[in-house]
């Protein structure tokens, strides 16, 4: 098959969770004989590799044996991370896909600054696969977070955003879920990764049907790890992902600084590119205490390496977890896992059996969950037994999934 995936940022410039999922599934796909090609907005300033095209940038690459086509307008739009409608980028889809980008199906992996590809899609017959792998679709916001910084249970036709987001527009808003509906029920198939997603999609679109299909792990870049623990002993914890508010880090540090005791260390992992301020107030927060290390990011080849030599992964979000890729990559090395009882995380951890949760947002509960560890490492010997006793998604069988679907919608 011809498959065209439809991005709103890739790598190289961006390695989050939804660039991990697509890059392992078009890779996967590649290798069993699809030709597979990304489509993905950048906000790259452009250089001597982009050419121009109207009033866009065009860049063609290939990335880990993909070919990426990477767009981005001249001008950035205001409303660039949350309008529906783009001409410029409308334009260059029918364009595309009326020549070198021809494909049987295209397959949407998060539509914000591309969603005039399903506009263009719709309107050329080209079916279409859309993956839920956040909110962006119902919430301009995207996190499903109110003004007040509370967690939001869905818009409600736009009445929860008039009452909560006073700043938004009711007419945009109604406006915008019109559009969504559109959107959602163009797709020949709707996936969600996890139970959490689709059940808040459902709630606002009762209508919906939606495949569950887990983002699948990669076992070759992980290694297990066989630590026993014993009274005393040193503990390391970490934190994998983006370095932004929404994600916690703060929060962890601020448990972190108030724990008692020498014989624990805690590593950073991640980057920041749209929130320096932000990484700033981290590393301020983190000067005093000399257990605090910031360790930059890592490839995907590291990740076994990284995680086999973490105690306890600490994912401390404030907003809602569609799936979280590194509380998988943990549980699949033994990696024993610290998360907040939000979003789909519960789905696969039970406190204090398969792993520990805490109270989202509460820094002395996290804080109460890591002196509970360092006191008492040995609990961790009984929580890496019932992980591996647990059976995590493979990329194989996330490729598998997707394959037979495709297959069910093509032309």
């Amino acid at each position: 098959m011809n498959i065209l995936y439809i991005v709103h940022q890739f790598f190289p410039e961006c390695r989050s969770g939804t660039e991990k999922f697509l890059l392992n599934l078009v890779a996967s796909l590649q290798q069993d004989g699809d030709t597979v090609r990304v489509v993905a907005h950048t906000l790259a300033d452009p250089d001597g590799t982009f050419e121009r095209n109207g009033a866009l940038f065009i860049r063609k690459d290939v990335y880990n044996g993909v070919p990426v086509t990477a767009v981005r307008q001249r001008t950035f739009p205001v409303d660039i991370n949350s309008s529906f409608e783009d001409p410029d980028i409308y334009r260059f889809a029918r364009e595309f896909l009326q020549g070198h980008g021809r494909c049987d199906l295209m397959h949407i992996a998060h539509p914000m600054r591309m969603a005039s590809f399903a506009e263009a899609a719709m309107e050329m017959g080209i079916p279409y696969v859309l993956t839920l792998t956040d909110f962006w679709l119902l919430c301009p916001k995207i996190f499903l977070r109110t003004s007040s910084g509370a967690l939001c249970a869905g818009p409600e036709g736009g009445e929860t955003c008039s009452r909560l987001c006073p700043e938004l527009q009711p007419a945009q808003v109604k406006s915008r879920l019109a559009q969504a509906r559109q959107i959602l029920t163009g797709a020949k198939a709707l996936v969600a990764p996890s139970r959490f997603v689709a059940a808040v999609f459902q709630k606002e679109f009762p209508d919906l049907k939606i495949q569950i299909i887990p983002h699948g792990l990669n076992l070759k870049h992980l290694k297990p790890s066989s630590r026993m623990y014993r009274q005393g002993e040193k503990i390391v914890f970490g934190y994998s992902g983006g370095l932004a508010p929404h994600k916690g880090a703060h929060l962890l540090l601020q448990a972190f600084r108030n724990l008692q005791g020498e014989n624990a260390e805690l590593r950073l992992y991640g980057q920041t590119s749209h929130e320096k301020d932000y990484l700033h107030l981290l590393q301020e927060m983190a000067r005093p205490d000399q257990r605090i290390q910031f360790r930059g990011t890592y490839t995907e080849t590291e990740t076994g390496e990284v995680l086999r030599n973490i105690d306890v992964m600490v994912i401390p979000s404030l907003c809602y977890e569609t799936y979280s890729l590194t509380l998988h990559e943990a549980l699949g090395c033994d990696v024993p896992v610290i998360a907040a009882n939000l979003g789909a995380l519960p789905e696969r951890i039970i406190d204090s059996t398969t792993g520990f949760t805490f109270q989202p947002g509460s820094e002395a509960d996290l804080r109460a969950k890591l002196q509970l560890i360092l006191a008492n490492p040995e609990l961790l010997n009984g929580i890496k037994r019932a992980i591996r006793n647990q059976v995590l998604p493979l990329l194989e069988e996330e490729a598998y999934l997707y394959a037979r679907l495709y297959r069910a919608f093509s032309s």
